[in-house]
């Protein structure tokens, strides 16, 4: 059994606006696992020139990389397609710009999201309100450092609002919480941690590194994993459906900024 929420006050978070609802999304086709990658390593033989002697081809010499082996837990490996899939190649789902908490740009197929403050601001995506799904982001963290953190909010019953919605989150050092946000309670807001920092193995810590953050909700079990491998679960109910998107708060680094290649979801998937 989990242990109590512990219930704090915060200073307001971010509340940005989605853009306006556009037609239902349409889905995108999954992507494709990459193969083994081969590493071609030449050496060539120098040969004096002579009049008897003949062109040298350089051997190759091929070093088969290791592939990434996902955990029996990995909610992706079993869910089959995605019921929608965003590559981030364009910003069709996304506020851009920059305001007082965070900024987002796109290129080269990726969604560049910076914290501008020490406060976790967060955007959330112009897709329809879930109730039971698994949600899955790829992360690279870029230069970090400590408590700099990132992550998914999800659940946010009033999107034109964000005032409220659950938030499970990554660190650069490697630990992941579970907090729940109400900023409707007193003068500063509520926030109820669920989990506290807590540190993983499974989370690959540190600057430049790649990770895979997921949250499935299904009633009110919410299902919390890294990089496929099952971190904990939580009970609760206070949000039971709503909209979802990304926070990031630059703790340590000036205008820390977290590239996401891909953010999908599945409806209602099976625990």
């Amino acid at each position: 059994a989990s242990a109590e929420p512990q219930v704090v006050t915060e200073t307001p978070m971010e509340i940005t606006l989605p853009p306006a609802p556009s037609e239902e999304p349409t889905q995108a086709p999954p992507k494709e696992t990459s193969a083994p990658v081969l590493e071609a390593t030449a050496t060539a033989t120098s040969v004096p020139p002579t009049a008897t002697s003949e062109a040298v081809t350089p051997t190759t010499a091929l070093t088969l990389l290791p592939a990434f082996t996902p955990p029996a837990s990995d909610p992706r490996a079993k869910l089959g397609a995605p019921t929608w899939t965003d590559a981030m190649d364009t910003d069709k789902f996304w506020p851009t710009g920059a305001n007082t908490y965070t900024d987002i740009a796109f290129k080269d197929g990726r969604m560049k999201f910076t914290g501008l403050t020490t406060t976790d601001g967060w955007r959330l995506a112009s897709t329809e309100q879930l109730n039971n799904f698994y949600i899955e982001m790829k992360v690279d963290t870029g230069e970090c450092k400590g408590s700099d953190r990132y992550g998914i909010m999800f659940r946010v019953p009033v999107a034109r609002e964000a005032n409220k919605g659950y938030l499970f989150g990554f660190t650069c050092d490697g630990k992941y919480s579970l907090r729940e946000w109400d900023a409707t309670i007193g003068d500063k807001g509520q926030m109820v941690t669920h989990v506290n920092w807590t540190s993983s193995s499974a989370i690959q810590s540190g600057s430049n590194k790649t990770n895979t953050i997921g949250i499935m909700a299904v009633g009110d079990r919410l299902i919390l994993y890294a990089n496929g491998a099952l971190l904990t679960e939580v009970k609760d109910s206070t949000f039971t459906v709503g909209s979802f998107g990304l926070f990031v708060g630059a703790r340590e680094t000036e205008k820390f900024s977290i590239s996401v290649d891909e953010v999908s979801y599945w409806k209602n998937p099976t625990p």
